[in-house]
């Protein structure tokens, strides 16, 4: 259901009696559909409600008078419109049995009007228990209720609520709803409940909230992943899922919902999340992701042994026709296995995991290459390096990596990196490499992210850099008032014009110096370049500290979107 803030309107069914029944949660008087709203905009429709009832209640008075002068009229008139009413229900229902078609394809079918209250005995609670959703300082302690669908038939997001008592002392309440917006019979979702902060609880006692069905549902098939992965960096899990309509007729998917739960080796629930797609709409032969963060809870040293998700959505065919929920039995898709485990600091985007192996880039292709040894402004080891892309016909889309540095066998630390948006064959960008707690880097071990392919000539917008004076010079750093240290420096500069016709926005500048044998010097990083229009140039400077030998010679590297 959606609520309009100024008519105050059922999405759904168009009533305008809509009633508060829960935490950020309204319901709909006449069809009973249910709405979560986040904190902002369940105060305004407290404030809206309230003015709405204050005006309703005047006009009740002004018109109670003369409703009583026209109650024999009325009564007449009331008559008349149940002969109609009746009618008109005979007519519609026997339209919508005519244009009843199977559900797998063409126009959704609406299902029949059916009573939708449902007795609240249909909704079944295991016993609740206590559990930490987080980890250190940021813990929260939560109440896990496992919500199972006994009555035969589909329930609209249900609801409980929570009382807490300390001893015979009530200490407060709370309602959380199912995670889903629709609870298949025979189903069962977890629910997290908060507890009441600071105070001790000794009871608690569970209240489901009305139940009602879906107002307007139709039978379909399950909604599925075509293309799925649960991925962990470090605490962090995470599933990122492709959605394709493959629908043959108009009918655009909307309200697309997913809930994700994990196992351990046991069966128990150890954490669970919901999310939805990026797109709002999508219409047939479309595609988007979805990307669900999972909250564990309990002991994060528990393994995950399987997952599980479910797809709620909707179909619609436009502003008119309204949403149509589709009703899929058998739609939990369970996993056995773990996630798989990717270092904490590589950026991993929901297009790069969801490729296609036609879209991936051949990490074979890419390669970091040996170190060059060398020595900051205060004289400590560091070590200059390159990623180079050794294909000759794709483009890597954003390469990025996590170097793991050794000393001998004991690791001193990892570095990320993360390259311009494209690179091209044959060109690199620079790295720099720091010990943390040792005096050397004796081995290196990549991790590269996954990562993209294009094909030549590529997306990148072209720029032409120039070089136009280079100036070598010295300067000296005091460290701790007590030592001071003398270093080399370059002075460049120079233009970077667009010869396109378009604008050049997001543009950087890799600015290398190089030595006689063409190794590695120093390099430094320009990311505050301004747009660049057609035909217009722009100029820069760079002060590039050297760390290597002396430079013979100034490279550029650049990127452009």
């Amino acid at each position: 259901m959606t609520i309009n803030l100024q008519t105050l309107k059922c999405g759904e069914c168009g009533s305008g009696v809509l009633e508060r029944s829960g935490l950020n949660q309204y319901t709909c008087a006449h069809c009973g559909s249910v709405s979560i709203v986040e904190d902002d905009v369940s105060e305004r429709l407290s404030r809206v409600l309230d003015q709405v009832k204050d005006e309703a209640a005047r006009r009740l008075a002004a018109e109670q008078s003369a409703r009583g002068r026209q109650v024999g009229r009325s009564l007449g008139i009331a008559a008349v419109a149940g002969v109609v009413l009746i009618t008109g229900v005979f007519v519609v229902t026997a339209f919508i049995v005519d244009r009843k078609e199977p559900s797998g394809a063409g126009r959704p079918v609406v299902a029949s009007m059916a009573p939708r209250a449902i007795p609240i005995d249909g909704l079944k609670l295991d016993p609740p228990r206590q559990v930490l959703v987080g980890a250190g300082n940021s813990a929260r302690p939560r109440l896990l209720v496992m919500a199972r669908n006994e009555a035969g038939t589909p329930l609209e997001r249900p609801s409980v609520k929570a009382i807490f008592y300390d001893g015979e002392s009530r200490i407060g309440e709370r309602s959380e709803s199912v995670p889903i917006g629709t609870l298949m019979a025979g189903e069962s979702a977890p629910l997290l409940i908060d507890l009441p902060s600071d105070k001790t609880v000794t009871r608690q006692e569970l209240q489901v909230a009305s139940l009602s069905a879906p107002y307007r549902t139709v039978e379909g098939p399950r909604l599925q992943f075509t293309r799925v992965r649960l991925v962990q960096q470090e605490g962090e899990v995470r599933l990122v899922g492709r959605i394709v309509n493959a629908r043959k007729d108009a009918a655009a998917l909307t309200a697309v919902e997913v809930l994700v739960t994990l196992y351990d080796d046991a069966g128990a629930v150890i954490g669970f999340g919901r999310g939805f797609s990026q797109a709002n709409e999508i219409k047939p032969g479309e595609r988007s992701a979805a990307e669900v963060r999972i909250e564990r809870f309990g002991s994060r040293q528990v393994p995950i042994a399987a997952w599980d998700y479910r797809i709620d959505y909707n179909l619609s065919e436009g502003e008119q026709q309204g949403r149509t929920r589709v009703l899929s039995s058998n739609r939990v898709i369970r996993t056995a296995g773990a996630p798989e485990a990717f270092h904490p600091s590589l950026r991993l985007g929901s297009e790069d995991l969801l490729a296609d192996e036609a879209e991936r880039f051949d990490l074979a292709q890419i390669e970091l290459l040996p170190l060059v040894p060398a020595h900051n402004i205060t004289q400590r080891p560091v070590y200059l390096a390159e990623v180079v892309n050794r294909s000759s016909e794709a483009i890597a889309l954003a390469p990025g990596a996590v170097i793991s540095r050794y000393d001998g066998n004991r690791l001193d630390g990892t570095t990320a990196v993360a390259g311009p948006a494209y690179l091209y064959p044959g060109e690199r960008f620079p790295v720099l490499l720091e010990p943390r707690d040792a005096d050397r880097i004796s081995a290196t071990r990549v991790e590269w992210k996954p990562m993209r392919r294009a094909a030549m000539p590529g997306p990148r917008m072209p720029l032409q850099v120039r070089v136009e004076d280079t100036r070598a010079a010295t300067s000296s750093v005091l460290v701790n008032f007590s030592r001071r240290y003398t270093y080399k420096y370059v002075d460049g500069s120079g233009t970077v014009t667009n010869p396109g016709q378009a604008i050049v926005r997001k543009s950087r500048l890799w600015v290398s110096l190089r030595d006689g044998e063409g190794k590695l010097a120093g390099f430094t990083l320009l990311d505050n370049l301004p747009a660049i229009a057609p035909g217009e140039s722009v100029p820069f400077q760079a002060k590039v500290n050297q760390f290597g030998r002396d430079f013979a010679r100034v490279e550029t590297l650049y990127q452009s979107e």
